[in-house]
């Protein structure tokens, strides 16, 4: 397993995107259920004022910095992290491995439609997607979905209600899902079904996925942006005035 470091209290592995790639076809493949979910600045943010959602992060198997903000903020502190790996940056090259080995997968979360529509371009692409369902239901729904994904027994299930909403479903039925890897994506359906377009390349390089995705969304995402950006580069430099480099 690769080495794991504590970021403001957070556990997060070192890897980078094609480690990340082996660590979950292993966890697919494998006996026991294993939980992997990303990091990034938001995240930071609410496992701050979410003891819960943070206990949840230090106990899966795997958290991986899925924003760059994360990857700059690590480094500022002395903590060395490769690369950033969100999960559209090594979808592709993951894809092409689980049609390769056949794993299974089961999509829930987001709204019903774009789960639909996530669900027939993942198996346009060969994956087999053994079902899909939105992330709204009531708690008898909510059973009954818990024996559908266990009837059907998919190797990964991906879970994108969006943090920590997600994180907490996943660890709420961890004793009951019979599937190997449950994996919290986030609003990863928007972008794999197509529904939204990602920042153009050089944004991307240049670390401002989040402006563009702010320049989408204005009146959902300003909070998020604009003030939690400003409290998470608060917490960082609070953290390395008190402790410095390497702490």
């Amino acid at each position: 397993m690769n080495k794991k470091e504590s970021f403001l209290g957070i556990g997060i592995n070192v890897v980078n995107k094609n480690e990340i790639i082996d660590i979950l076809l292993e966890y697919a493949r494998g006996n026991k259920l294993r939980t992997a979910f990303y990091l990034n600045a938001h995240c930071v943010n609410t496992a701050f004022l979410d003891p819960e959602y943070l206990t949840i992060l230090n106990k899966s198997d795997l958290v991986y910095a899925g924003g760059i903000g994360v990857v700059w903020a690590a480094r500022f502190l002395g903590i060395p992290l490769p690369e950033r790996v969100n999960i559209l940056d090594f979808f592709d090259d993951l894809l092409k491995q689980l049609v390769n080995k056949g794993i299974t997968v089961y999509l829930l979360g987001g709204k019903t439609e774009i789960a639909k529509n996530t669900e027939g371009i993942l198996k346009e692409r060969g994956v087999k997607v053994l079902g899909s369902g939105g992330g709204f239901f009531s708690v008898i729904e909510n059973e009954k979905i818990v024996k559908e994904i266990n009837a059907l027994k998919p190797n990964i299930l991906m879970v994108g209600m969006g943090l920590p909403k997600q994180e907490k479903w996943i660890d709420m039925h961890r004793g009951e899902l019979d599937v190997s890897l449950a994996w919290g994506v986030g609003a990863a359906f928007e972008w794999l079904s197509g529904q939204r377009n990602r920042a153009p390349k050089l944004m991307i390089e240049h670390g401002l996925e989040w402006l563009h995705r702010l320049y989408q969304q204005p009146r959902r995402l300003y909070k998020r942006y604009l003030v939690g950006n400003l409290t998470f580069i608060f917490r960082i430099l609070k953290r390395r005035i008190a402790y410095g480099k390497n702490s």
